[in-house]
């Protein structure tokens, strides 16, 4: 499995929705993780990511982003805007945590 933004520490770690969000989604990131955890249930981070990347991959390559640079880069080139919003939503939309850390497991860097 590919590292999400260069960042090795960020593969192992789970994302799970929280039961009393803070806010609705606003974005469209949000939206799609939103979905993805409702349907899945928890899941790594770096799957979420390269999910959340290829869907906006596709929609940019349905709105015509194909003819320019976006081909040569793929859905890799929304990893790190991704990784970013997933980031900004922790603890308001869905937690990220560490395997071992369970449901009171701080994450050093992620704010």
């Amino acid at each position: 499995m590919k590292k999400v933004s260069g960042n090795k520490s960020l593969g192992a770690l789970r994302v799970r929705l929280l039961e009393s969000a803070g806010r609705l989604p606003t974005t469209p990131i949000e939206q799609w993780a939103v979905d993805f955890l409702s349907r899945g249930g928890p899941a790594l981070f770096s799957e979420l990511v390269r999910r959340i990347a290829g869907q906006l991959y596709h929609d940019e390559v349905r709105r015509g982003a194909a003819v320019l640079d976006i081909g040569l880069f793929g859905p890799e080139l929304f990893h790190s805007e991704v990784t970013s919003e997933l980031k900004a939503g922790d603890g308001i939309l869905w937690k990220i945590e560490r395997p071992e850390a369970g449901e009171k497991g701080q994450l050093p860097g992620l704010s």
